[in-house]
């Protein structure tokens, strides 16, 4: 079975490039760089602040575990969640031969319960127990793959836990499985802590569920998965003191070989690659038990061989020096990406060897294994009421609309919250301008490149005004400057208005031929902006660096027109952010901007791609506050919400509302409108 993310991600790219690269092929208008794609400079340019990244890191010395572990947790923004009591509710139960399968929910964050299933094995206790979660098989823990292993784990003497992760299995919208690995899961970035953060919480939840049992053993608990949950494995096998021991299964490699490959947001880390590679990360787990199942035909990039091996030498000095080099090993299997037969009984060696269970024959069959229903595991189809087993999107916004209510009741600073945004981008230093070339015009457009401090050129086409009445309009479109409203152009260009036509990072002439392909089916952006965030960075703080910049040029270039900035969609937040930040007394003129980050429980959520997200944006105050930083007028032209419905009169009032309400605490006037 090929792990379903593996196969979009195919699809897409069998698809082809995207529309963007293909547009670049009979542009409109005049290039300005014309580099070859295949020269690709944006993935050159990861590449060297990759290698930057990694020649920093301190591979000679001994991870400190106790430093990395306060790394995770800022990083993730582990701390300050409530702990509810976990108040196990039994659903049904149903008997095998060797074992019962209870199906149950149980608490995780105060409201928020978790759909699973808990094999117990038949006989006199308390057993080894393992956590086993779930990759992106569908329908999560129910899936055949899951399955399969929770029996030969409770057919061999050990209790088996088995979860649905958010997003996953019954806690999809409307309680469908659905892929939870890009913008569906970025939103838990929008609201501060990210999907692998609420894994990890959630799983140690499970872990103190095990931990109560008195069918379990609590100095003999493991984690296992497959995928994303061989994933889960290890960051909770690092994290976690109680688990003692971990099998994770075509998850591992090393961190350098997520960026610019495709991976779900379950298995991002933000600013991971400024701290620690995996490698440190396994040298942390030590003493820890830890056997690594890899499959020599794995089709994913970042779990291969041998980038396991890379991750697994740097590991293994750590346990050789502390006199325990059996505990960590690694097995490779002539297998594609799934959890087989095979490589669960290796598996199931492993904790025994370690748990010191000793048995007759071979407990851990599968010759009498045969998938139950998925419906039989449901916890909804057992008379479950639907409260309490959010969906993502019902989360965010639970979660949303008690920070709304903290804001709209307590006073607003607006100089601390333009320091909050500053860091919020990951803009530590102002962008500068190091070089300015003209090249020649072509077709009654000037032709200049920028580098700035990043070593990016950025080109701009610029049709200068005619006279001194008139103005400025610079456009930044959200899918290059091959696609911004011709018709448009061509009327304010007749009537001698100045127009300006800029590729941001990531878009038009600067696009990325192999972060497109890479992201295939998913939305655009999925590749780079994940990369962007594990090297601490995003693109909306690129792109509102180099909307200042260019401002600083126009002004220092053209300082006798006025200017109006025109931005539609993503850009169009990039636009707001850089305004909110650096005060250029322009007006703005924004299309089709999203009415907050607020995912929807309905819809498609790939309307707008990925380049928006933020870690906790929402928590500071989401778009309405951005609006209401703005100090100069902003007219909106079509509001949308992120599954892509248009907002009706009613919704854009809200906003309106909300807005006036925060300016009037900010004592900012800036003019909003809003058609």
């Amino acid at each position: 079975m090929i792990d379903f993310k593996i196969g979009l991600i195919s699809l897409g790219i069998f698809m082809g490039l995207n529309s963007n690269i293909q547009a670049q092929q009979h542009p409109v208008l005049p290039n300005v760089l014309a580099m070859p794609a295949q020269i690709d400079p944006l993935k050159a340019g990861m590449d060297d602040r990759v290698e930057q990244l990694m020649a920093a890191l301190n591979y000679d010395a001994a991870a400190d575990p106790q430093e990395i572990i306060q790394t995770v947790r800022n990083n993730l923004r582990l701390d300050g969640f409530e702990v509810p009591p976990l108040d196990m509710q039994l659903i049904s139960s149903i008997e095998q031969e060797s074992y019962t399968i209870h199906t149950l929910v149980f608490q995780s964050l105060p409201g928020v319960y978790v759909p699973a299933s808990l094999y117990v094995p038949k006989g006199k206790g308390p057993f080894p127990a393992i956590l086993n979660s779930h990759g992106h098989w569908p329908p999560g823990r129910r899936s055949e793959i899951v399955q399969r292993t929770a029996h030969m784990l409770a057919s061999s003497g050990y209790v088996c836990l088995c979860i649905d992760a958010m997003g996953s299995g019954e806690r999809g919208r409307g309680h469908q499985h659905e892929y939870h690995g890009a913008n569906l899961g970025s939103a838990l970035l929008d609201l501060g802590t990210p999907l692998m953060g609420m894994q990890l919480l959630e799983n140690s939840r499970a872990i103190d569920l095990l931990c109560d049992l008195p069918e379990v053993d609590p100095e003999r608990i493991g984690a296992t998965g497959a995928s994303g949950g061989g994933n889960q494995t290890m960051w909770l096998a690092a994290m976690d003191p109680r688990v003692k021991a971990a099998v994770p299964v075509v998850s591992v490699g090393t961190f350098r070989a997520y960026i610019m490959n495709s991976n779900c947001v379950c298995e991002l880390h933000p600013n991971g690659l400024l701290h620690f590679e995996e490698g440190q990360l396994l040298q942390a787990m030590a003493p820890k038990a830890i056997k690594i199942i890899t499959a020599l035909r794995d089709g994913n990039a970042a779990f291969n061989a041998q980038q396991m091996l890379k991750s697994f030498r740097i590991a293994k000095r750590a346990y050789v020096e502390q006199g325990i080099a059996e505990l960590l090993d690694y097995e490779l299997f002539d297998e594609p990406h799934s959890y087989t037969e095979e490589m669960n009984r290796s598996m199931i060696s492993w904790f025994d060897r370690v748990f010191t269970v000793r048995r007759r024959g071979d407990h851990h069959r599968i010759s009498d294994f045969h998938p139950l229903d998925t419906n039989a595991l449901a916890v909804l189809k057992q008379g479950r009421k639907k409260a309490g087993i959010l969906s993502i999107p019902a989360f965010v916004s639970r979660e949303f609309s008690r920070v709304e209510s903290q804001i709209a009741t307590s006073p607003l600073d607006g100089d601390a919250y333009k320091k909050q945004l500053q860091k919020m981008i990951l803009m530590d230093t102002a962008d500068h301008l190091l070089h300015v070339q003209s090249l020649e015009p072509q077709q009654g457009w000037n032709r200049v490149v920028l580098e700035n401090t990043a070593g990016q050129l950025i080109p701009l086409l610029i049709s200068p005004p005619h006279a001194a009445a008139n103005a400025m309009h610079v456009y930044f479109p959200s899918k290059g400057k091959q696609e911004a409203p011709l018709s448009e152009i061509d009327a304010l260009r007749s009537k001698g208005e100045g127009v300006v036509l800029v590729d941001l990072y990531g878009l038009g002439e600067r696009a990325s031929m192999n972060a497109d392909q890479i992201d295939g089916a998913l939305p655009r952006f999925h590749t780079l902006s994940r990369s962007l965030l594990w090297t601490g960075s995003n693109m909306m703080g690129i792109w509102a660096a180099e909307i200042g910049l260019i401002n600083d040029y126009l002004q220092q270039e053209y300082s006798s027109y006025k200017r109006l900035l025109v931005a539609d969609r993503e850009t169009a937040i990039a636009a707001l952010i850089s305004n909110v930040l650096v005060d250029t007394g322009q007006p703005l003129l924004l299309r089709q901007l999203p009415v907050s980050y607020l995912p929807d429980e309905s819809g498609v959520l790939d309307s707008y791609n990925m380049a928006i997200h933020m870690q906790g944006i929402l928590r500071w105050g989401d778009i309405p506050m951005l609006l209401a930083l703005n100090k100069q007028q902003a007219s909106l032209e079509e509001l949308y919400h992120l599954n892509g419905k248009l907002c009706d009169q009613s919704e854009k009032q809200q906003l309106q509302d909300k807005v006036l309400g925060y300016k009037k605490q900010l004592n900012n006037e800036g003019v909003l409108l809003i058609n």
